[in-house]
């Protein structure tokens, strides 16, 4: 469903998702059922109602005004926000460039949770001042007050990508000097409290509250879930950064000398297998001297392939888009996108051609690094398609490593 855009402030487009206002309604209903079993005597259905609404109206234009002052301080900093959606009790940000520094991201960490705080701390001293805690305006300060402290609190708890999480990360990195040294501890940290949301879920949900339990429980997964998922994405990354091209099994190169005629080209790829046998490499006295691509047989006519050669069709081979041996895996990855066919010609530092690297060869020695060893008749499968096995979006995660700057 399509966000509606709310207002534009430098550029970024603030936007709400059509979901919140289902989740409006609900906490609307909420707060007035709650309003009606502690306080029906002093306010009527219509009041309860009103208090509902308002209370969850303003919770969302807190969260707004702190969103805002949170993007100013993201901007200083170095963040580039293309969108901000958000979704009732928070906000998800649509980044290009994340912070690079500790500093910079303990900053942006800790500013939700401060105005949280603030926020809560002077709504609880116009309450303070207040003659009468039973009107309606004071029942939606004091309600406003709570919520916001309990978001504070919230956002300060330190896992995942929690305002909390991000703060730890930042603090480790920052003392320690190693961003991967605080990814790592956030991860762990997270893996640990929520075993024990889950396990404190599990006794809620058969001991307490069946439906508070299972919330807890589906909490306690969630984060299990998204600790796994960090750390194996975790892991692929220092594959990425670690590995060099020439670490992989790269296809060797069909070659012909460059005095063969089209006769022998066409007895010569009969056995043609695999998309990347379209181009032929040429020697010339066992010295690289070119390229050519298989269509060439389609541009002459049968009749004269015994009189024409195939150096006389020959491409300079710095024509064909090529990857250095030495090169990190991700480089590779990066180059292997903007080609049309998919795959690339590997060559050492002295411009010698090695091989041919596609995503197929690239997916499957990433699988191999992770411990899992495909069964052959899947690898024949995206072998012929060219694609990254399984899904694995190796694109999306470079592109991700980018954004972080950690290459």
């Amino acid at each position: 469903m399509r966000s509606l855009q709310i207002f534009k402030i430098w550029g970024i487009p603030f936007k709400v998702h059509p979901y919140w206002f289902v989740i409006l309604f609900l906490f609307s209903w909420s707060i007035s059922n709650q309003v009606n079993l502690i306080s029906g005597q002093i306010y009527n259905i219509k009041e309860a109602w009103l208090i509902g609404f308002l209370t969850s109206f303003f919770l969302l234009s807190t969260i707004i005004f702190h969103e805002i002052l949170h993007t100013f301080v993201s901007l200083n900093q170095g963040v580039k926000i293309k969108t901000i959606t958000f979704y009732f009790l928070g906000a998800i940000l649509q980044i290009d460039k994340e912070c690079q520094t500790a500093l910079g991201n303990i900053k942006i960490s800790i500013v939700r949770p401060l105005l949280c705080f603030f926020t809560a701390l002077i709504l609880f001293f116009i309450s303070y001042l207040s003659e009468s805690n039973e009107s309606i305006l004071m029942n939606i300060i004091n309600r406003l007050a709570i919520l916001n402290l309990f978001l504070a609190f919230l956002n300060l708890i330190p896992i995942g990508s929690l305002d909390g999480g991000n703060l730890l990360r930042s603090i480790i990195w920052y003392f320690s000097g190693s961003k991967n040294k605080g990814r790592n501890f956030l991860n762990k940290t997270t893996l640990i409290l929520s075993t024990l949301v889950l396990l404190f879920g599990i006794i809620y949900l058969f001991s307490y509250n069946f439906f508070s339990g299972l919330l807890l429980s589906f909490l306690g997964l969630f984060g299990i879930n998204s600790s796994k998922s960090e750390s194996q994405f975790f892991k692929i990354e220092n594959i990425l950064k670690l590995s060099k091209v020439s670490d992989l099994k790269f296809k060797p190169l069909i070659k012909i000398e460059s005095n063969s005629n089209l006769v022998e080209l066409n007895n010569f790829l009969k056995n043609k297998k695999e998309i990347q046998d379209k181009y032929i490499f040429l020697t010339n006295s066992g010295r690289w001297d070119g390229f050519i691509e298989e269509k060439i047989l389609k541009s002459v006519s049968v009749k004269k392939w015994e009189s024409s050669f195939v150096g006389d069709f020959k491409q300079p081979i710095n024509k064909f888009m090529s990857v250095k041996s030495g090169s990190e895996l991700w480089r590779a990855i990066e180059k292997i996108e903007n080609t049309n066919e998919g795959f690339l010609l590997v060559i050492n530092s002295g411009g010698i051609p090695l091989g041919i690297l596609d995503r197929n060869k690239i997916g499957y020695f990433v699988f191999n690094k992770l411990g899992l060893n495909l069964p052959s008749n899947l690898i024949s499968k995206f072998n012929n398609k060219n694609q990254y096995p399984l899904g694995i979006e190796l694109t999306k995660i470079v592109k991700m490593m980018k954004k972080k700057g950690d290459i």
